[in-house]
Formats: C-alpha cells, sequence, structure tokens
C-alpha cells in the first residue's frame, strides 16, 4: 500500500472510530504504561526533594562560613585595637622616662603629664568604646552562628539520619526496578510484535509474491491485486485470498490490542472478508473496520498493532 493510499484512508479510519467508540479496550500494556507514568513521577518527585535538600544544606554550609569569616574579621580587629593600645602604654612610660630626665619645673611637668594623661585617657576611653561596640557585634555574630548551627545541624540530621536514607534508597531501588521490568516488558512485546510482522510477511510473500506489503511501524499494510484476491471468473475469494485473509487474524488474534482496518472494492466483498476474518479467524468486530470500495477490486488490509 501506498503513502497516498494510507493517507486516503486515515480520514476513514478516524471516522470509523468516532462511530464505534475505542478501538481497543483497555489492555495490560495500557495498565503497565499507567503504572510506569506513576512510578516514574513518584521517582522524580523523590529526586526532586532530595535535590531541594541538597541546596538548602549547600546555602547553609556557606552562610555559615560567611559568618565564620565576619567572626574572624572582628577579632582580628579587636587584636589591633589592643595592640594599638599597648603601643600608647609603651608610648607613655617612654615619654614619662624622657620627662623625668629633662630640666624643667616641678609645676610644667605635672601640666605636661596631666595633659598627656587627658589625652591618653581620652584615647583609652575611645579604644574602649570600639572595643565594647566589637564584643557587642561579635556577641551578635556568635548567638546568630550558634542559631544557624542548630538550623544546620537539624538539617543535616533530617537529610542524614540512617533509618531515612535506607528507607528512600530502598524506595528508589523498589521504583527503579519497576521501571526497569515494565520497560524490559516494552521492549520485549515491541520486539516480538516486530518478528511477528516479519512473521506474518513471509507467510504472504510464500502464498503470493503478488501482494505488496508495507511495513509501517507498529503496522503493516497488506495490498492484495484482484487477480489474487477472487476466484478466476468470480466475484468470491479465492484460496489464496482466503489463506492471506487467514494469516493476516491469526496474526491480529494474537495481540489483544491490534485491530484491522478494511479496504476493498464492493460491498460484498468487504463483508465478505470482515465476516471471514470474524468467523475464521475468531477477531472480534469491533477491532475490524472496512469501508467498501467502488471501482477496485483489490483490496487492503491494514494490522495495526499499538
Amino acid at each position: 500500500m501506498s503513502v497516498k493510499r494510507f493517507m486516503a484512508a486515515a480520514p476513514v479510519f478516524l471516522a470509523c472510530l468516532a462511530a464505534s467508540g475505542c478501538m481497543v479496550t483497555s489492555s495490560k500494556y495500557e495498565i503497565k504504561t499507567r503504572e510506569a507514568d506513576t512510578l516514574r513521577d513518584a521517582f522524580a518527585a523523590v529526586s526532586k526533594e532530595k535535590t531541594v535538600l541538597e541546596s538548602r544544606n549547600e546555602a547553609l554550609n556557606k552562610q555559615l562560613a560567611d559568618q565564620k569569616e565576619a567572626v574572624a574579621s572582628l577579632s582580628a580587629r579587636v587584636r589591633n585595637q589592643e595592640e594599638e593600645l599597648r603601643r600608647t602604654s609603651e608610648e607613655l612610660a617612654a615619654a614619662r622616662k624622657n620627662y623625668e630626665g629633662t630640666r624643667i619645673t616641678r609645676e610644667q611637668f605635672i601640666n605636661e603629664l596631666l595633659e598627656k594623661e587627658k589625652a591618653t585617657g581620652k584615647r583609652i576611653q575611645e579604644l574602649n568604646g570600639k572595643a565594647q561596640a566589637c564584643e557587642l557585634s561579635l556577641e551578635s555574630v556568635r548567638k546568630e552562628a550558634a542559631v544557624r548551627e542548630a538550623e544546620l545541624a537539624g538539617l543535616r540530621r533530617s537529610v542524614l539520619d540512617p533509618d531515612e536514607c535506607e528507607a528512600m534508597k530502598r524506595e528508589r531501588d523498589i521504583l527503579v526496578g519497576r521501571v526497569e521490568r515494565l520497560t524490559g516488558e516494552r521492549r520485549q512485546e515491541d520486539k516480538r510484535r516486530d518478528e511477528r510482522l516479519a512473521a506474518l510477511a513471509e507467510s504472504i510473500r510464500k502464498i503470493s509474491a503478488e501482494v505488496v506489503l508495507t511495513p509501517l511501524g507498529p503496522a503493516m499494510s497488506v495490498h492484495i491485486p484482484d487477480k489474487v484476491l477472487l476466484a478466476k471468473g468470480k466475484t468470491s475469494l479465492s484460496e489464496a485470498g482466503r489463506e492471506i485473509v487467514a494469516e493476516l487474524g491469526k496474526a491480529a488474534g494474537e495481540f489483544p490490542s491490534s485491530s484491522v482496518l478494511l479496504s476493498a472494492g464492493g460491498k460484498g466483498l468487504a463483508e465478505e472478508i470482515r465476516d471471514y476474518l470474524v468467523g475464521g479467524s475468531k477477531i472480534p468486530p469491533g477491532r475490524i473496520h472496512f469501508k467498501p470500495g467502488d471501482r477496485e477490486r483489490s483490496a487492503e488490509l491494514t494490522l495495526l498493532v499499538p
């Protein structure tokens, strides 16, 4: 069957589907497909939740590292202020020694010392104020770091809890196993369908080499010319035509989800082929959709195995 003929028959096939309801009843394949989708969604949700927890853990670790850097910076500033205070005290001691060795009056010496003491006291007050501010800031940072540590510890317990992780791993392994099993079963079904369609094509070629076979993925189109389909000088099926129809019907009966699209010249011929498929090959009538033609006496049968 040519692509042009297949495209011409497609609207008729869709109209037949709309008139007769669902072409294919619920099957084991559809159930397993829905189960695989459900399991895949569950597995994706578990993986997504795990990814979100890992992202939160990384963000909290980064925030904690930043807080630790801030604490280290403040501690360094406090040490610098203490070092500056020590140097000032040493300068003051050196100045006192210098003044004790100079020839100045007692009053001048006392005045200078008082001025130095005032300046030093002011400087010490400034440094003390800065140190207290640093201590307060450091205490605040320590409290915030403790809170972050507690949050991080809680997250680690929730993420790294051995029982919970083990349960999640078991659930993940079960889901992966089910998906692999369903995928393997689907591959086996596809392989069995392809092998059966190949065997069908070989059987039909043995009956008649003039039959045109067109593989269409999960389907196969069989075009039977009139000289093979009909008995000589008659309008009924020939022996070769019956054998070809029987082979196709037998292959269709092996797949619960299969269906046959039939197009034949003349209503009587189409009904005869349909009745032969239903009666001889035991195919349910609901899985056979036919369209009688007006001009050609040949027949086209398309076996669909989704």
